[in-house]
């Protein structure tokens, strides 16, 4: 019984627009975390401009 709330609960999450928003959350957190640690000032060179990129 508790799968099958947990699935219920994420399927709205199963977007596409919202997977993508996460891939792209987690790759900026990736390349801030990794900037922190190296000593980096500014994030890489592939920064987009937000819009949608299928």
């Amino acid at each position: 019984m508790k799968i099958i709330l947990i699935v219920i609960a994420f399927l709205p999450l199963c977007s596409c627009n919202t997977m993508i928003g996460i891939g792209r959350d987690t790759k900026q957190g990736f390349i801030w975390t990794k900037n922190k640690i190296q000593g980096a000032g500014q994030s890489s060179s592939d920064d987009y401009s937000g819009a949608p990129v299928y």
